[in-house]
C-alpha cells in the first residue's frame, strides 16, 4: 500500500535537505577526510638524495638535500593557505621560531600552513627558488584534495627566507625545465615579508646571503637579477612587510627599496617599520612594538578576506 501523500512529501523534503548538505557550497572548499600529516617531498618524482645531510644544531636546521613542506592543518579551515620560508642566511633555517611557530599562528586562524625546508648553500642558486616555486605549484595541484582555494595561496618569509618569498613573488615566471608541474601557476596571491633580504648588490646588501646563494665571486648580472627591487612588475600581488628601523643584520633599506617598487603597482600593500634594532623576532613577545606585528598582519588579512571571522 502506498504511504499517505503527506508522509511521502515529508520524506522527499528531508531527502532533499540531506542532499543539499552533501553538496559543496559556492566558494567553500570541498570537505576533506584525509590530509597528509608527514612532511611532503617537493620533488617526489625524483629519487631521494642519499645520504641525506640534513641535521639540527642549536635549534637550527642545516644542509637540506631533500626539500619538503610540513603541513599544519587548521581545525576550521577557511580555504587560505601559506608556504612559510624560515630565515637563516641560506646557510641554516630558523625552523622553529620562523617556521613552526608561525605555522601554528596561521592554523589557529583557519589558514593551512606549510613550513618549507628548502635547499641552501650546499646547492646554491637556483635551487632555493625552484623549491619555492614548486611548493606553490604543489599546493595548487592538490587544492581540491586539501580543501584549499587555489586563488588564496600566499608565501611568508623572514630574513633570507624573506628573500626567497620575495623571489617567488616576483620571479614566478622563472623557467623550470622538465618540471611536470610547470603548467601550474607559481604566482602567489599575497606575500608576507619579515625583515627580508632584498638587495644583493648595493652598499646595504646582505653579503652573507649573497655568498651562500650565489657563491664567492658571482656574475654581476646574477647579483642584479637576485636584487629583488629590480624584479617588481605590475603582476606583483599584495605584499605585507615588517622591519625594524635599527636592524643591523638586514638594513631597513632592503624593505624600503622593495616597497617603493611594490606600491607603484599594488596599493593593497602595507609596510610596517618599528622602532627597534632587533632582527629575527619571529613571534617572540616582549620586544616592544614590533611584537605586535601579528595583530597588524591579521587585520590586513581580514580586510583582504584571507582570514574570515
Amino acid at each position: 500500500m502506498s504511504p499517505p501523500l503527506n508522509l511521502f512529501n515529508a520524506f522527499r523534503a528531508h531527502l532533499g535537505a540531506l542532499l543539499l548538505l552533501l553538496l559543496p557550497l559556492p566558494g567553500v572548499a570541498n570537505p576533506v577526510t584525509e590530509l597528509p600529516t608527514e612532511p611532503i617531498y617537493l620533488w617526489a618524482e625524483k629519487p631521494l638524495v642519499k645520504p641525506d645531510r640534513e641535521h639540527i644544531k642549536d635549534q637550527r636546521l642545516y644542509a637540506v638535500d631533500n626539500p619538503s613542506i610540513t603541513p599544519f592543518w587548521p581545525e576550521k579551515p577557511n580555504g587560505t593557505a601559506v608556504v612559510i620560508f624560515p630565515g637563516g642566511g641560506y646557510v641554516r633555517l630558523a625552523i622553529h621560531h620562523e617556521g613552526y611557530d608561525i605555522a601554528k599562528w596561521f592554523a589557529q586562524r583557519g589558514v593551512a600552513a606549510f613550513v618549507a625546508k628548502y635547499r641552501m648553500q650546499e646547492h646554491g642558486f637556483p635551487a632555493p627558488l625552484l623549491d619555492g616555486l614548486r611548493a606553490v605549484r604543489l599546493l595548487r595541484k592538490n587544492a581540491a584534495a586539501w580543501g584549499i582555494d587555489p586563488s588564496k595561496i600566499g608565501v611568508v618569509g623572514f630574513s633570507a627566507g624573506g628573500h626567497l618569498a620575495a623571489s617567488v613573488t616576483t620571479r614566478f615566471g622563472f623557467e623550470q625545465k622538465n618540471d611536470p608541474l610547470a603548467a601550474i601557476s607559481a604566482r602567489p596571491d599575497f606575500a608576507v615579508l619579515g625583515y627580508p633580504v632584498i638587495d644583493l648588490e648595493g652598499p646595504d646588501a646582505h653579503a652573507g646571503s649573497r655568498k651562500a646563494l650565489l657563491g664567492e665571486k658571482p656574475d654581476a648580472k646574477l647579483v642584479h637579477d637576485n636584487s629583488l627591487q629590480f624584479q617588481v612588475t605590475d603582476k606583483v600581488p599584495p605584499v605585507f612587510m615588517l622591519h625594524g628601523v635599527g636592524d643591523q643584520a638586514v638594513k631597513v633599506t632592503n624593505s624600503l627599496a622593495f616597497f617603493t617598487e611594490v606600491q607603484k603597482y599594488n596599493k593593497q600593500s602595507e609596510l610596517h617599520i618599528y622602532q627597534t634594532g632587533i632582527h629575527g623576532v619571529g613571534m617572540i613577545q616582549g620586544q616592544g612594538s614590533i611584537s605586535s606585528w601579528p595583530q597588524a598582519l591579521e587585520a590586513w588579512m581580514r580586510e583582504r578576506g584571507w582570514i574570515v571571522p
